[in-house]
């Protein structure tokens, strides 16, 4: 019997190591998705909530880097409990190597076109930046690269050269996500990647990838645009869809699929 998972992240509290501040001012986001995050200090420990993990989280710094490390003693102490993963930006290896031994779990963000990581992140890299900063995670972590379809303001670029990319080196699992227009945004007039585009993204990594687990995150539009998109990864066999449509879930059970549910992170 097929399997497919449910993920509502409420018992995973996202935490900013930087508040609201973010040195890049990306094209896409300008802190909005920050905002969403609890600032990151010992307060945490005291919460009444049935909190089972933290993602440790933040802005980026002038290099693409969240100041991760800086955080350590608080990141020792949470991991004491409590599983602790970690959305790191652009990073290095001694960095790695500090916070390994406390991380149950990474994600990376991975681009495949320069162009995106200068015009959409302000930054002054390149993929091969981006690839060294991943090689150094995956060695000592367990790391989950993240591809945002149509992240350069709706157009697919670099997603296919990614997806080769991590074929060659060998998956566990990967998370797709799609490009949302944000208010207050330079992209908040853009359109969202055509459906077929990113229908097209997905399939082409499913069979690219075949021993590698597929997952959809947390980050799509919604809608009818997100019900036919969580429609169409049930139907081509998604590993797990983290908030999924009613239409998705009904779906799933009339083609009989195992279903589980979580209520952590999708990485966890």
């Amino acid at each position: 019997m097929s399997e497919i998972a449910f993920i509502y992240p409420i018992k995973t509290r996202p935490l900013s190591v930087t508040g609201n501040s973010c040195a890049l001012s990306c094209a896409h986001c300008n802190g909005h998705y920050l905002r969403q995050m609890k600032i990151a200090d010992y307060s945490v420990k005291d919460e009444q909530e049935e909190i089972k993990s933290y993602l440790i989280s933040g802005g980026c710094d002038e290099e693409g880097a969240v100041p991760i490390k800086d955080n350590i003693e608080l990141i020792r102490e949470l991991s004491k409990d409590n599983k602790v993963i970690t959305h790191t930006g652009l990073i290095n290896k001694e960095d790695v190597d500090a916070i390994s031994p406390y991380i149950h779990a990474a994600s990376f963000n991975m681009i495949g076109d320069d162009s995106t990581i200068n015009e959409v992140y302000n930054l002054d890299k390149t993929v091969s930046d981006f690839s060294e900063s991943y090689s150094y995670l995956m060695k000592k972590i367990k790391t989950y690269p993240h591809i945002t379809i149509g992240l350069h303001k709706g157009k697919i670029k670099g997603e296919y050269k990614v997806i080769d990319l991590l074929s060659e080196i060998g998956v566990e699992a990967v998370v797709f996500n799609v490009f949302i227009p944000t208010k207050d945004t330079e992209f908040e007039d853009a359109k969202p990647p055509d459906l077929m585009d990113v229908f097209r993204v997905i399939s082409y990594a499913r069979r690219k990838m075949k021993d590698t687990k597929i997952f959809l995150g947390c980050m799509r539009p919604g809608g009818t645009y997100r019900e036919e998109l969580d429609a169409f990864c049930v139907i081509t066999g998604i590993d797990r869809i983290v908030q999924p449509s009613k239409n998705a879930k009904k779906i799933a059970r009339g083609m009989g699929y195992k279903i589980t549910e979580s209520m952590e992170c999708c990485i966890i």
